[in-house]
């Protein structure tokens, strides 16, 4: 902060905070543990106190891009304390069957809920680490209340799941960590015949911090809210191109500050994720917590330019999973042999269809896509149960384009 030219004597508000302390990112973290490997210097003091921790990884290939983050015995019960609010507004209260259908490894996302879970004094299980098929084996012998995992997960388990819904008796989906449109969020809840509640947070952070509350997703013209959880992370949500702070209704990236991690502080982390910012006592339940909109959550540097047009992906999903016969799909980009831009929706439907049927789904998803991102797709429907599903986080979109020669699959 020194360096960066900050008086934090000079800071008496929030707004100058914002304004005067430097953000921080995914390459400062990287440079950090490169230059003090393993942990970096910015867990230096945690790791003096001799206090016992507990060590979280991001995702990465081949150990490349993996950032490392340390929480302390003392700090994960300041998770705990946040978790409270997740599960208090899901309506999972002590003793309850949880499932946790993500595997508890070093992976950040996982053991965060699993802690969490234990701490709030849930009975859970951990059977991330089986496959598909005995989960849903588990799940019909035991019913649990709720299942808590990600969100693309709860659609793969439905779909791989001989019955209907997948697990009788079950009452919650208490889903998540990563983005996902109401139109499919919506689904899940058919399928499973339960109610969802999301929730949003990160490794870097050490928790899920904004959590959806009774009102539930709300509607496609008035999304529900994730509150967060004001007291404990402090959560901006600001115009990327002037740094202010977005209006209620605006879409802003989010950049946090943990207000309870004093061992291993995390101060303006730029997430670079983006999200409708919305103000206190907005949602329909009156709690006095800033937060997002549900289903509005997607990368700040999550969108494809095509064919001169920006596309983001979550139009594209919400597009698409608004027809009740598309299963799942996913989208290529490629060139031409004139290197002009070709985007192609490869979809698989729900059940094998008629030669009318594809026809008419052809023709309506083409016209669909067109009238809601402005080009034309080529659209592709495949076989059922072509497509793989995701065992995690769900890729969708794939860049083969010339001029992205290298890029790989985003």
């Amino acid at each position: 902060w020194r360096a960066a030219g900050v008086d934090l004597d000079d800071i008496g508000s929030l707004e100058a905070f914002s304004a005067r302390v430097p953000a921080v990112e995914k390459a400062d973290f990287m440079r950090d543990q490169e230059d003090a490997p393993p942990f970096g210097r910015r867990h230096a003091h945690a790791l003096e106190t001799g206090a016992p921790y507990y060590v979280g990884l991001t995702g990465g290939t081949t150990g490349q891009g993996v950032e490392v983050h340390l929480q302390t015995a003392d700090e994960m019960r300041g998770t705990a304390e946040v978790y409270a609010y997740y599960f208090a507004w899901a309506g999972v209260g002590r003793g309850d069957l949880v499932f946790l259908t993500m595997p508890v490894t070093m992976m950040g996302g996982g053991r965060i809920e699993y802690d969490g879970a234990r701490a709030n004094g849930l009975s859970v299980c951990a059977v991330g680490n089986y496959d598909a098929a005995r989960k849903l084996e588990l799940m019909r012998r035991f019913r649990p209340k709720a299942l808590l995992g990600t969100t693309s997960y709860f659609g793969h388990l439905a779909a791989v799941s001989a019955e209907s819904p997948p697990s009788p008796g079950l009452a919650k989906l208490l889903s998540g960590a990563e983005g996902a449109g109401i139109a499919y969020l919506r689904r899940l809840e058919q399928l499973w015949q339960a109610p969802i509640y999301d929730r949003y947070g990160s490794t870097q952070v050490g928790n899920d911090h904004m959590f959806s509350c009774e009102a539930g997703l709300g509607e496609p013209d008035r999304p529900a809210m994730l509150h967060n959880i004001d007291h404990m992370v402090l959560c901006e949500v600001l115009d990327p191109a002037t740094g202010r702070h977005v209006e209620d209704g605006e879409a802003g990236e989010i950049v946090l500050t943990s207000l309870y991690h004093t061992e291993t502080p995390l101060v303006r982390w730029r997430t670079r994720d983006q999200a409708v910012y919305r103000d206190p006592r907005t949602c329909s339940c009156g709690r006095p917590f800033a937060g997002v909109e549900v289903a509005s959550l997607g990368r700040a540097d999550d969108v494809y330019k095509v064919k001169g047009v920006n596309i983001w992906p979550q139009a594209v999903e919400d597009t698409l999973f608004a027809e009740p016969l598309v299963d799942e799909f996913e989208v290529v980009l490629s060139s031409s042999d004139t290197e002009a831009d070709m985007a192609t929706a490869r979809v698989m439907p729900v059940r094998p269809l008629s030669d009318y049927e594809s026809d008419g789904l052809r023709t309506s998803l083409g016209g669909r896509l067109r009238r809601t991102v402005g080009i034309s797709f080529e659209i592709e429907l495949t076989a059922p149960g072509a497509l793989a599903r995701s065992e995690h986080k769900v890729r969708r979109w794939k860049d083969r384009r010339v001029h992205r020669s290298g890029a790989g699959t985003t």
